[in-house]
């Protein structure tokens, strides 16, 4: 038992000097049954009395079959400290390694002691020598013949597969200088394969490729790599004797690694991968290959030369493009609008890099052309639009299944069966007095809609009023007059219309003040509303007959922040109505109004809620609120779409739902109504 305290005491002190600041170990199990150590002292100063004393390894058993042995066993690998090896022997790899070469000269050359003459030549001097240290060590990593014979390696040749072992490496220093030492913990069942790189990516230029991969996600495997080429992709060869190292910033751990290769030229497809090198010297399996070739880049798009309208059916477009650039883009699209500013839609696309014109042949008759030239990576657009029409004098026909009734107070609805030509732009309405008398255009804009509203005086010895219309297309092509539709006026003499003097604001509504008609006999004035995107008005109101000549409504059934157009009519006990007041619009106080309405419902699978949403704003996602018989509501739940499923019931119980809108600003609406679902 007191063996066994003290190997895990002993263990617990090894494991809190992990962190040496003189020295660095690397440990790893190799496949050929053995464990590689590297290690590499922190600084200068360390790296000179390493060269000097030499580095010691030791190795202790800690676990034998997965337990700990009876006893801790120490060996000393190193009889005589690691130092660099004798010049002689350095001088056998010098002309086939060149980081050899470097080593054996920071080591062994001469060093040039300058006397200090000022603060800049001590500086100077100091600088030197941590560049001899720096390049020591880094020509140390990109050859382990040369960390071999720096004294930084070592191969544990004697490992047991069923052992694991902590390695210490320190500096064998006099016992009057103060010491750190570097552990690894490993053995050789923890051995696994070198992984290959990831993420190469090439991308492709005029004769030159630059290549980039991921090095952060393996930076504790590989302190270089290998980048090979080839132009069959089964034979590849280095494209550098040395080895690639992303430099960085100190401090800064680079993610990506780039590097940039010259091609001979365009036409050769290659293919490129890289090799990892880790500080055992050891070099990974090659990562996933990339292959192209060499491409200049599109600078330009191509020019518009001609474009040709045949039979006034299609249209042919011709463009021209430097044929030696065919093999170097992937195609050509060609974008249609009906305007300049008019949304673009993609009419054509071609892989065919020696295409010079299309034919279009479903134009409109308004044709705005973008022109573009494309490869992989670059999409190069004509500069201005390119602008083609057809020649349209083919008039649409006139409107027909004519219809129209006026009503009481001279209010004239009109409709018609709409026209199917492709082009058609819209409709004219003309009115008149008598048939055989010329008719007056009464619709000032083109009218899109199937519908038109128009006003006549009911008070005239004039029964009936006429109507004709024309269609109009885009080309401004009129068609013939319709047949004439004859309607017949109300036979009565309208009391005198009121006279709307004020409209506005007033609490929870809309405040109309007017002078009532003048005519004796009327007995109420009725009040009619509409919105501006309605195409009729809608009596919302009547004011029995009172003696004041001047009179006031408020309107409280509008929705918050709308806008609503009034005019007034006034009836006299004949039941007639005269003409209505002129309308006047005012918006309701306050934003528009939200409502959310819920419904639900009971199915095999629980209950589902539906709602609609009437808002301006957009909800951005419902929150479901849900409590049984008569608990608080609760937050039950949320979703994006427009239904919500509660599979999560019981039987014979009932729940109570509402729920509530969420907008883009974070804002949220009323709760909904509540809806009751038994189960």
């Amino acid at each position: 038992m007191k063996k066994q305290i003290l190997i895990i005491l002993f263990i617990s002190a090894v494991f809190s000097n992990l962190n040496a600041e003189n020295v660095k170990l690397l440990a790893r199990a190799s496949e050929a049954d053995s464990i590689l150590l590297r290690w590499a002292p922190a600084d200068k100063e360390s790296w000179e009395f390493g060269n000097h004393y030499g580095y010691i390894v030791e190795r202790y058993t800690i676990l034998r079959q997965g337990r700990q042995p009876e006893e801790l066993e120490r060996v000393r690998l190193t009889p005589e400290p690691l130092k660099p090896a004798p010049l002689a022997e350095w001088e056998r790899y010098i002309d086939s390694e060149r980081y050899v070469e470097i080593a054996a000269e920071l080591i062994f050359g001469e060093r040039v002691i300058t006397p200090v003459l000022s603060p800049t030549a001590i500086a100077r001097q100091f600088q030197q020598e941590q560049n001899r240290f720096s390049f020591a060590l880094y020509a140390a990593d990109q050859s382990i013949t040369a960390a071999r014979l720096s004294g930084l390696h070592f191969v544990d040749r004697t490992a047991r597969a069923d052992e694991k072992y902590l390695y210490a490496v320190f500096i064998a220093l006099p016992d009057s200088l103060p010491s750190d030492t570097a552990f690894a913990f490993t053995g050789l069942s923890e051995f696994q394969p070198l992984p290959p790189p990831i993420g190469l990516e090439a991308s492709w230029g005029d004769r030159r490729v630059e290549l980039s991969w991921n090095i952060l996600y393996m930076s504790h495997l590989y302190n270089s790599f290998i980048i090979e080429r080839s132009s069959d992709g089964e034979n590849f060869t280095r494209i550098s004797e040395n080895a690639v190292v992303q430099a960085s910033a100190v401090g800064v751990i680079p993610e990506i690694a780039y590097r940039t290769d010259s091609l001979p030229d365009n036409r050769t497809t290659f293919h490129y991968r890289i090799r990892g090198i880790s500080a055992f010297g050891e070099v990974s399996p090659p990562s996933e290959a990339v292959v192209g070739r060499g491409r200049i880049s599109l600078t330009f798009a191509p020019t518009v030369v001609n474009n040709e309208v045949i039979n006034n059916e299609n249209i042919r477009l011709t463009w021209e493009f430097p044929e030696k650039m065919n093999e170097y883009i992937d195609g050509f699209r060609i974008f249609r609008s009906a305007s300049p500013t008019g949304i673009k839609e993609q009419i054509f696309e071609t892989t065919e890099s020696s295409t010079r014109t299309f034919t279009d042949k479903n134009p409109t008759l308004t044709n705005y052309y973008v022109l573009s030239v494309f490869d992989a990576q670059t999409e190069k657009f004509t500069s201005g639009h390119i602008y083609a029409e057809l020649i349209d004098s083919i008039p649409p026909i006139p409107p027909v299944n004519l219809a129209g009734m006026i009503d009481s107070v001279g209010v004239v609805t009109l409709s018609w069966r709409a026209n199917t030509e492709s082009d058609l732009d819209g409709y004219r309405v003309y009115r008149s007095n008598h048939p055989d008398f010329e008719f007056q255009l009464i619709s000032s804009d083109i009218v899109r809609d199937t519908t038109f509203t128009d006003f006549v005086q009911v008070r005239t010895l004039t029964r009936n009023v006429y109507y004709r219309f024309r269609a109009i297309d885009l080309r401004g092509n009129e068609s013939e007059f319709s047949e004439v539709l004859q309607l017949t006026r109300p036979n009565l003499i309208p009391p005198v219309s009121p006279l709307i003097q004020s409209i506005g604001e007033a609490e929870n509504g809309i405040l109309i003040a007017w002078l009532n008609s003048s005519s004796a006999d009327v007995i109420a004035h009725h009040i009619y509303r509409k919105m501006p995107s309605d195409s009729v008005f809608v009596r919302i109101f009547t004011l029995e007959n009172q003696n004041e000549q001047q009179v006031s409504y408020t309107d409280k059934t509008v929705n918050q922040g709308e806008t609503y157009i009034y005019y007034i009519v006034a009836e006299n006990s004949g039941g007639l109505f005269s003409n209505p007041s002129s309308p006047v619009q005012q918006r309701a106080p306050g934003r528009l109004a939200e409502q959310i309405v819920l419904r639900g419902e009971k199915n095999p699978n629980g209950v589902v809620l539906t709602w609609s949403v009437q808002t301006t704003r957009q909800p951005t996602r419902i929150l479901i609120y849900k409590a049984e018989n008569d608990e608080p509501l609760r937050l039950f739940g949320n979703t994006t779409e427009s239904s919500f499923t509660d599979r999560a019931t019981a039987f014979e119980r009932t729940f109570r739902y509402r729920v509530r809108a969420v907008y883009q600003d974070g804002s949220s609406s009323e709760l909904s109504n509540e809806v009751r679902v038994s189960l």
